[in-house]
């Protein structure tokens, strides 16, 4: 049975998952607005579903479970910003991480498919901290006009004096000389051979000049030229040989004003491009590794990401709205995109923190093997509950949550058992179908009796005019969650027993 599918089986899985999204949806509706609700559980069932896919051969559907899941990132993000703050985030996100912890184990093996959705969240944040780079970058360039900038200002210095421009044109020109040299080697690599005729980069390479060939008393002459131009004496001497040499000292004079300064900026810019395009490509080849495919596959969640964000803030600011609000000089500068990239490389950050809390605590014997996201998952979700009692949720609705946790819980180790023991395609639909029904009209007994303690039986004894009433409300209703809590216990000591009983 080695090569069989051990994840929990379908039908009570998909029963268990189906009822921890219902009871989060209900539980955080009646805590206020439905918006973080969605977010929320959207989130999880976003996350879910993309580690489902990444335990997939193909690509492809790599791809789709990467973008999926930094999709459902992006939907525990928006919670915290829908939400309020306060008790009312933390019931959110309790309904969204334990719905998460239920259907990463109703979809998949949450312990050994865990580093697919890690490997995914890794290779995405990196993705979305490269975006980061590129938006700063862009958004640098666009607020200063960077190039420009460079233009104008190098042909602004020529412009200072004749005898200036005269020392910077030369210097521009060793540069170029200089940059040839470099960037004729990488455009050979990435031109097809032209054969045995003559080619254009051979010329170019002759022109080149590394820098130890450059001769030293062109070192020299560029050195003693700096600084002498920084003496008047020098520029008026300059501007005098000429004044002294009428039509040809005039044509020097608006050729040294910049004139000649500005396509050799250009030529110098657009070959620093080569160089650096050079040694993106060396950075990516490295960075794809063995198997770029796969790579860029996982990466394809972040990619997605940074590309609908840049488009999408460029869109905002082309309209005229401002995201933040009062932006800071920071957030200014480097622009919108950066500042949400940032905020969703923390959260891919925390949200793999998160996940990988079900394996850790698995492998180390704190929760068990075959169930534990079904564990924790309902564990978490029954603590939500009882939070959300506080923030004005319904008794009746706490007590059927309560409940209907552990039935999750019991449904989804009863379906990892058979998981394990017989595979995923077990065909034991009539055994699964009669322990679910045996626990649910048991909770079902449980929650109507709780129910009617809670409004028949307790009001009798205390009438709800008297002080005390709330009180001993309270607590009966906390020795019913209490007897619940022990119905379950006595049902994991039964879920122990052999499948086939």
């Amino acid at each position: 049975m080695s090569g069989i599918d051990t994840r929990p089986v379908r039908s009570t899985a998909t029963l268990a998952g189906v009822l921890a999204v219902l009871t989060a949806l209900a539980v955080g509706v009646s805590i206020g607005d439905p918006l973080p609700v969605v977010s929320a559980v959207g989130g999880a069932v976003l996350l879910a579903g993309g580690t489902w896919a990444l335990g997939e051969e193909s690509n492809a559907r790599v791809a789709a479970g990467s973008v999926m899941a930094v999709a459902g990132v992006v939907g525990f993000a928006l919670t915290v910003v829908f939400a309020a703050g306060g008790s009312r985030l933390a019931a959110f996100l309790g309904l969204a991480i334990g719905t998460m912890y239920v259907l990463l184990d109703a979809v998949t093996d949450s312990i050994d498919d865990g580093n697919q959705i890690g490997a995914a969240l890794r290779e995405s944040g990196n993705a979305l901290l490269v975006g980061i780079v590129v938006a700063v970058l862009l958004s640098v360039t666009a607020q200063y006009n960077v190039l420009s900038g460079v233009v104008f200002g190098v042909s602004g210095l020529a412009a200072i004096t004749p005898f200036v421009g005269f020392v910077t044109l030369q210097i521009g020109a060793v540069l170029v000389l200089l940059l040839l040299n470099r960037v004729v080697p990488v455009l050979e690599g990435w031109l097809p051979d032209p054969g045995s005729g003559d080619r254009t980069l051979d010329t170019l390479s002759e022109v080149g000049m590394s820098r130890t060939e450059v001769p030293v008393t062109v070192w020299a002459v560029l050195g003693v030229e700096g600084v002498v131009a920084l003496f008047p004496q020098a520029q008026v001497l300059f501007n005098a040989f000429l004044a002294g040499t009428p039509v040809v000292g005039s044509l020097l004079r608006v050729a040294l004003s910049g004139l000649l300064h500005v396509p050799l900026v250009v030529l110098a810019v657009g070959l620093l491009g080569i160089l650096l395009a050079s040694g993106l490509q060396r950075w990516v080849v490295d960075w794809l590794g063995d198997d770029p495919a796969r790579t860029l596959s996982l990466q394809s969640g972040g990619i997605v990401a940074v590309v609908a964000t840049i488009l999408g803030t460029t869109a905002v600011s082309l309209l005229g709205i401002d995201l933040f609000g009062r932006s800071t000089a920071v957030s200014s500068l480097i622009g919108p995109a950066a500042v949400i990239l940032g905020g969703l490389v923390t959260a891919v950050l925390l949200i793999g923190v998160v996940v990988a809390v079900v394996p850790l605590l698995s492998h180390r014997g704190f929760l068990p093997q075959p169930a534990g996201g079904f564990a924790l998952g309902s564990a978490v979700l029954f603590l939500t509950i009882l939070l959300g009692a506080e923030l004005g949720v319904p008794t009746v609705l706490v007590i059927a949550g309560s409940a209907a946790t552990l039935l999750i819980w019991d449904a989804g180790a009863h379906a990892s058992s058979i998981g394990l023991q017989l595979g995923r395609d077990a065909g034991t639909s009539d055994s699964e179908f009669v322990h679910v029904t045996g626990t649910g009209l048991v909770l079902g007994l449980a929650v109507v009796g709780a129910i009617a303690a809670r409004y028949l039986v307790v009001p009798a004894i205390a009438p709800p005019q008297t002080s005390a009433s709330a009180l001993r409300s309270a607590i009966a209703l906390f020795l019913i969650v209490l007897a619940i809590l022990a119905l379950g216990l006595a049902l994991s000591v039964r879920s122990d027993s052999p499948v086939a009983e």
